[in-house]
Parts: structure tokens; C-alpha cells; sequence
């Protein structure tokens, strides 16, 4: 009878001790992560062993799968650099939207996903169809196209942005203002696109840890662009990350007037790692900076013609398009 109780308890357990392997392989492939990969030898002053030693233990107690991405999120948070995070699998799939994620940097077994895990992360329950980080906006302002662009990581973004530049085209503007004010950035690759609508050519590089100093052209890197009309970008003290490499490629190249406030100074790149799972780890992994010269990391980029009044930065940007000035 002893036995029988036993052998019982033991299947039992079985599942429970196979969820909680599952919840620590990913938290070894997260921590592992940025023991490896990111961009600071000093992990920016944090002790990544003893930070690791306490989120171990607290995703080896978790009760589902998304508490186990609440915690390494939280974890990555610990690094303060306003740029690492870790995604739930629907909110990759809501954030990112068809924008490319890398596999793991190194050799990961197969996952079949848990029952638990589909539930949870269900697309019919978790993704919601509005974009989090706002809308892109475009009009026609007299004679003068207007897009405001909230962010870079909305991997739909370089399409709608060429797709309203065209429109504008044929209603025969003078040229554009382009809004990147309080654009918390994103991903490179989205950089690089936007970037090929107004330009092309190879305007930046991204100095990492592990891969050494990697080109980034504009996408696409030849041709003609979309427009060669004047340009003017409006940035503040919000703009962030790529989108700081985006005004700064622009500015460089001299193919845009940068008008406004000198931007945040915080480009670290991020790269998306993908979990088996959906699940993605957003890694600040390098530095972005202009080819031939210093990374805009802690300087920002400065505008050519210093407006701080809000209201009167739109309006001056269209003056001077409509000016041609």
C-alpha cells in the first residue's frame, strides 16, 4: 500500500517538476543572454552572477509561464539602461509585428509548447490589435507633407511611411517635415528602412562586444529614394535610440535639416533574440554611431537651428519648407 501511495505521488509530481525545468531552461537561455552578449563588460556596474542567483530561484517557484516572463523582464530591468526588456510571446507578436528576430546565439534543444503555455499566450486573448506605442501619422499641410513617426519598432511602419510619401508625391509637395518628437526608437533594421525612403548609402555602424564593428547600410542600400525633396526633422530631448541614428544619419549626409532640441544620447542598439516559444529577449547589444565618426551615446544628436518652444517647432519646420528656405 506504501508503494502504491508512493509511485502515485511521484506521478504526481512528474508534471510539476517538468514545468519548472521548462520555466529554468528559459531562464538560462535569458540570463545567458546578457552574460554573453551585451553590449557593457560591466553590465553598467550590476553584479549579473548575484542578480542571476536571485531571479533563479524565484522563476524556479513560478506559478505559470507568464510569470516567468514577468520575472525576466524584471530581471533585465536591473541593468537600467532603458533599452533591455523581455517579451511574453503575445507581446512580441503585438510589439513587433512581423519585424525580424534572431534565433539564439548558441545551441538550444527543441520546445514542444505545454498546453499551459498556449493557453496562456493565446492570440484570440492577448494580442490587442492597437499598436502600444501609437499610430503613424501623415497630411498634407498647404503645401507641405507632415509624418510623425511614435516609434521604431512597429515593423509596419517603413511600409505605411513609403506608402504616404507616394501619395504625397503625386499631390506634388514641396518636401517633408518629419516628427520623430518623443520617439523612444527601436530596431535597427527598421532605422535602416525608414531611413531608405529619404536616402541610401551606408551611414552608420554598430560597435558591439562579440561581433566587432558591424556595417548597417540604409534598406534599401541603392537607387534612388522614394523622394529627394527637402527634408526637415523635428527632434527633442524624448527621441531615443534609433531614432536618434535616424536624425543623425540624415543630418551627416546633410539631407535633412534637424530643427528643435538636442535629442536623449542614448543609443544602445537592441537586438530581438527569439525564444523557442515566441517569446523574445530585446538586448541592448551595441553602440550605434555614424561611420567616420564618434557614437551619439551621452551627446545626442544637436539640431542645426535650436527651437525648445513645442508649438512653435511645427510651425517654424513648415515655414521653412514652404519658404524653401
Amino acid at each position: 500500500m506504501m508503494r502504491k501511495i508512493l509511485l502515485i505521488s511521484l506521478l504526481l509530481l512528474l508534471p510539476v517538476q517538468a514545468k519548472n525545468d521548462a520555466y529554468l531552461r528559459r531562464f538560462d537561455q535569458a540570463w545567458r543572454l546578457v552574460a554573453e552578449f551585451y553590449y557593457d563588460l560591466n553590465y553598467r556596474g550590476v553584479d549579473w552572477q548575484a542578480v542571476g542567483r536571485r531571479y533563479r530561484s524565484r522563476v524556479a517557484s513560478a506559478n505559470s509561464w507568464r510569470e516567468v516572463y514577468r520575472l525576466l523582464d524584471e530581471m533585465y530591468g536591473e541593468l537600467g539602461d532603458d533599452h533591455s526588456s523581455v517579451l511574453s510571446p503575445a507581446e512580441a507578436r503585438d510589439a513587433l509585428r512581423g519585424a525580424m528576430c534572431y534565433p539564439l546565439p548558441f545551441p538550444v534543444p527543441p520546445e514542444e509548447p505545454s498546453v499551459e503555455e498556449e493557453k496562456e499566450f493565446s492570440p484570440t486573448t492577448d494580442v490587442d490589435d492597437k499598436k502600444p506605442w501609437g499610430s503613424f501619422e501623415y497630411s498634407k499641410r498647404g503645401n507641405v507633407g507632415y509624418l510623425k513617426l511614435p516609434n521604431l519598432i512597429d515593423g509596419s511602419i517603413p511600409d505605411d511611411l513609403a506608402d504616404a510619401v507616394r501619395g504625397l508625391e503625386k499631390q506634388g509637395v514641396k518636401g517633408y517635415v518629419l516628427d520623430l518628437r518623443d520617439n523612444p526608437g527601436g530596431l535597427a533594421l527598421v532605422m535602416a528602412e525608414v531611413a531608405g525612403v529619404f536616402m541610401h548609402g551606408l551611414p552608420w555602424r554598430i560597435v558591439t562586444r562579440t561581433k566587432g564593428v558591424m556595417p548597417q547600410p540604409t534598406i534599401p542600400f541603392w537607387g534612388k529614394p522614394l523622394t529627394s525633396k527637402p527634408l526637415v526633422v523635428i527632434v527633442n530631448g524624448g527621441v531615443n535610440s534609433a531614432a536618434e541614428g535616424l536624425a543623425g544619419a540624415l543630418k551627416r549626409a546633410h539631407r535633412a535639416r534637424i530643427l528643435g532640441e538636442r535629442t536623449a544620447g542614448n543609443t544602445e542598439v537592441v537586438l530581438p533574440y527569439c525564444f523557442p516559444d515566441g517569446g523574445v529577449a530585446m538586448l541592448a547589444s551595441g553602440v550605434l554611431a555614424p561611420v567616420g565618426g564618434p557614437t551619439w551615446e551621452g551627446r545626442g544628436v544637436e539640431p542645426d537651428i535650436v527651437v525648445k518652444n513645442e508649438k512653435e517647432q511645427l510651425a517654424r519646420a513648415l515655414r521653412l519648407i514652404e519658404q524653401g528656405r
